[in-house]
């Protein structure tokens, strides 16, 4: 029955309403009224062949009337003109012409209008667009090609003024997530539009107005995304009637910083950095640690990462404040990248421990593990290929292929998965082994005391010259986020080693295979 078709579009549904509104609540409203829409008006249907794109042609005819009725008094702008944001740095830049751009977008029928929208200011696919309009894929594609070539031929407008700002927004610090059943903060504002409030208001506040002026959407569409992101935590309010971003966003000026002067860093501490670390890894492999056939430039690496890791409270390069408690009960901040094009690049992206303007970033998992705790420690730093942490059931798992305990049948599928990430592996003989380094409890006290003596003399010069660094590094950011940038420069002094590995790399005093990674599994 066509009932129960609508009953198991839910999900579906659901996804369809968050990427438009990225508040839950509405979300869950919007939902209700597009079922709601689709059970009153499933009597109009007479081929069921033709389902799913009735369905949707009818939820984006919901939403429009949904979106409409919640700005409804207070747009400042005609309903009737559809609007999108421009880039930042691009020519078409002019009231005049912002205006122009929006008139010819309100002059193209609705075959073109929908789809230009749909396309830029929601982020959907031609694929999306075409199940929703009910298109098929090369007809949607093919409008919007007409429908760009249209506009630039009216508007005598190049590609980018159709094309909003792009940011890559993350959190780093604590909290419990999971991305389905609770998805991660960044998610509630990683549309296009909060993405360029964000970009605009993050040097200096903004008013509705000016952000209406910058991004060309009417104030409507602008409020409602702020109201959001004051929900989110994401932006603050200097005053009743402007807002500002309130996290750091690593942009061109701090890439090119990172590019300009992070070799240099590299250069004044390579030489020594390396013969020490390399005498560390001798040590290590003496005591018996299960290297998991990791070569010693690789060993090096990790090694090098966790000591700087482990001893950064002792050198503080800047003061350390913790992340305020926000409003779901974590212990984080937002982190945004902004995605300009440029070949220089100075950013990388840190999840739940620390991130850096330079490259590295650290993500640990652990589970109790018998006497102690076994954790992951996974870290990203080019040239090194990402490794996501593991989830407490999978550390388990590597933890009974060490001990040698027989799988059970759930075990099993998890380790069959292992090895298909690279986590696991099968030696000679057809034998499950772990194919992360491990340290068991006396290994990793044995690292430490070791790292302790053998760097002693060197670690207070590799601050001294990190403080150098930070010295202009710091002096990028907005004042209003003194403290994320203190928080930003005590994590520097770890994600500088990316810049000492990749000289290593570059004069051959290291040589790594395709596809390596850093990461460990510690007994604490």
């Amino acid at each position: 029955m066509n009932y129960n078709r609508i009953a198991g579009m839910l999900d579906k549904t659901f996804a369809f309403a968050l990427s438009r509104t990225f508040s839950r609540e509405e979300a869950e409203e919007l939902t209700q009224e597009i079922l709601f829409q689709a059970v009153k008006s499933i009597g109009s249907l007479q081929d069921d062949s033709k389902f799913e794109p009735w369905f949707w042609r009818l939820a984006a005819i919901t939403h429009k009337v949904f979106k409409r009725a919640r700005a409804k008094q207070r747009a400042t702008m005609c309903y009737d003109e559809v609007n999108i944001p421009a880039e930042d740095d691009c020519d078409f830049i002019r009231n005049d012409e912002y205006q122009n751009l929006r008139r010819q977008i309100a002059f193209l029928s609705s075959s073109y209008r929908e789809i230009i929208v749909m396309h830029y200011y929601d982020n959907l696919p031609c694929k999306a667009i075409s199940q929703i309009l009910g298109l098929p894929e090369g007809t949607a594609t093919y409008r919007l090609s007409l429908a760009r070539t249209k506009l630039k031929e009216r508007c005598n407008m190049n590609e980018t003024a159709l094309k909003p700002t792009q940011l890559t927004i993350r959190i780093q610090g604590e909290g419990n997530y999971n991305g389905d059943d609770k998805p991660f903060p960044w998610q509630y504002i990683n549309d296009a539009l909060s993405q360029n409030i964000l970009w605009h208001s993050y040097r200096s506040p903004k008013t509705v107005e000016e952000l209406s002026e910058l991004t060309g959407v009417p104030a409507y569409y602008i409020e409602d995304r702020i109201d959001n992101l004051v929900k989110r935590e994401a932006v603050i309010q200097p005053t009743k009637k402007t807002v500002q971003t309130g996290f750091l966003i690593f942009d061109g000026k701090t890439n090119a910083y990172s590019a300009a002067n992070s070799g240099n860093f590299a250069a004044k501490v390579s030489e020594e950095f390396f013969a020490l670390s390399s005498r560390l890894a001798d040590e290590m492999l003496n005591a018996g640690l299960n290297s998991a056939n990791r070569s010693k430039g690789e060993l090096q690496n990790l090694l090098s990462v966790m000591l700087l890791d482990k001893f950064v409270p002792d050198y503080r390069p800047t003061e350390y404040k913790r992340f305020d408690r926000r409003y779901d009960g974590g212990l984080w901040e937002y982190t945004g990248f902004y995605n300009d094009g440029s070949s220089e690049s100075g950013v990388g992206i840190g999840i739940e421990n620390s991130t850096s303007s330079v490259g590295i970033g650290i993500e640990k998992s652990m589970n109790n593990f018998e006497s102690g705790k076994l954790a992951h420690f996974s870290y990203h730093f080019a040239p090194f290929a990402y490794r996501r942490m593991m989830f407490d059931n999978e550390i388990d798992v590597c933890g009974a292929v060490i001990k040698g305990r027989d799988l059970t049948e759930n075990e099993k599928e998890t380790a069959a998965k292992l090895i298909a990430g690279g986590y696991l592996a099968k030696d000679e003989n057809g034998k499950t082994v772990c194919a992360v380094p491990m340290f068991t409890k006396e290994q990793y006290d044995f690292f430490l005391n070791s790292a302790k003596t053998l760097f002693a003399g060197f670690l207070p010069h590799y601050t001294e010259e990190v403080k150098k660094y930070l010295n202009g590094y710091l002096k990028l950011f907005p004042n209003h986020l003194k403290d994320a940038a203190q928080r930003n420069g005590f994590h520097i002094f770890v994600a500088l080693f990316a810049a000492v590995s990749a000289l290593w790399l570059k004069i051959g005093k290291i040589t790594l295979p395709d596809g390596a990674v850093c990461d460990a599994l510690i007994m604490l």
